[in-house]
């Protein structure tokens, strides 16, 4: 039942693992200056293979291939729309119920600053065109969530932090909202405080480089499921050492990333200077790593500024690999010594792991139909507040 001045919003996104358009219909209401949401229904709506092998080459290609990034732009619209209507129909919810539909899109490139190059500047792309989706759904469509923070100097991500803090910020403890999709990133709420009190950033690689090596080595799997794989494998020490020497772990905030850094570049040239190496020992090490990366920046960036961390609720796919979960534990334990923060489930908190983005863009789209500016400068580096988004009308 939708509250009767909630907003009723349906969000769209697919992260940098390029697994799924994932769709959230949510009741999305404020109290008092805090923004809350319920989560309806949630849908995973898989890439067809041949669609995302395309993306996936796009995404690889640094000289841009024009055409296909114009092609795809529109095909991933459809089956962003696919997705959403499909959700609408197994709940029983029509398109004219809808106050908007919030559309992350798809990232096939960030290059947020500084660029460290003359030739390239500043800025984000997300495709998914927002004006098909307005059409083929019949709600309001908002998108380009990013480009207002970027224009205003910042990163342009992470975005889900404004959220983060309505949903799950705590008067009495300290608290890491984890997220482990295709990049890693965080979501730091010190105790009883404000939304420019909150700390977060990409600490690294979350599941791509895992993910890459499953899909090199192990035909037919896109990923490795509960952390079998990693399970069965030694984790090789010289390549750990090598990867957290990597310049963009020890980049103090803020800071984002993405396939561009952590892609298949790395992976290849771990398989060609460690010939030896069996495939279950190179994805034991690349677990390692981002278990490794994540307790190295939470030590080095967030605890000298907030007060003590009681719990690490992580979400995204990465929060259901088993034994990425333990090496994670195992370092925060390293860390932290006797009184280590809890490693838990943003499911605890009532949002399902996967779910918790596609909520937290149905926020950023009701602050946007409500002209609340979204973006946290503190976090992005954005020289002000913006509003996020472009409103695409269905007409």
């Amino acid at each position: 039942m939708v509250k009767d001045d909630a907003a009723l919003i349906l969000s769209l996104m697919s992260g940098t693992s390029v697994d799924s358009v994932d769709a959230a219909l949510c009741c999305v209401w404020e109290r008092s200056g805090k923004i809350s949401a319920q989560l309806i229904g949630f849908h995973e709506h898989p890439y067809p293979p041949d669609t995302r092998r395309r993306l996936l080459n796009l995404m690889r290609d640094t000289q841009g291939a024009l055409q296909l990034t114009c092609s795809l732009n529109y095909e991933l619209a459809h089956l962003f729309a696919d997705s959403a209507l499909s959700l609408l129909g197994a709940l029983g919810y029509s398109s004219n119920q809808l106050s908007a539909v919030a559309s992350h899109g798809q990232t096939v490139y960030h290059l947020p600053p500084p660029t460290n190059s003359n030739e390239l500047f500043p800025s984000t792309l997300q495709i998914g065109e927002p004006a098909v989706i307005a059409l083929r759904v019949g709600a309001p469509t908002i998108a380009n969530f990013r480009s207002a923070d970027m224009a205003a100097g910042g990163q342009g991500a992470p975005l889900v932090p404004f959220a983060d803090y309505h949903l799950f910020s705590r008067r009495h403890e300290t608290i890491v909202v984890q997220n482990i999709g295709g990049i890693a990133n965080c979501t730091v709420l010190p105790e009883g405080a404000s939304l420019d009190d909150v700390v977060a950033f990409d600490t690294g690689p979350g599941n791509v480089l895992i993910d890459l090596l499953v899909a090199r080595f192990f035909g037919g799997s896109a990923y490795d499921n509960d952390g079998v794989i990693a399970a069965s494998g030694q984790v090789l020490e010289p390549l750990l050492a090598e990867w957290m020497n990597h310049p963009f772990i020890h980049l103090p905030p803020p800071k984002s990333t993405g396939r561009e850094v952590f892609g298949p570049e790395m992976i290849e040239d771990a398989i060609r200077r460690f010939p030896t190496a069996s495939p279950a020992d190179l994805v034991a090490t690349a677990t390692r790593f981002t278990a490794r990366s994540i307790a190295w920046n939470l030590r080095e960036f967030v605890c000298p500024r907030v007060p003590p961390i009681a719990t690490v609720y992580l979400a995204g796919g990465g929060a259901y690999n088993t034994t990425l979960r333990r090496f994670l534990a195992d370092e925060l334990r390293d860390i932290f010594g006797q009184r280590p923060p809890r490693v838990a489930t943003i499911d605890e908190l009532g949002i399902p792991s996967k779910a918790r983005e596609c909520v937290a863009f149905a926020i950023l789209g009701y602050a946007r139909l409500h002209k609340i500016p979204a973006n946290v400068p503190t976090v992005t580096g954005a020289s002000r507040k913006v509003l996020l988004g472009v409103i695409y009308e269905a007409v």
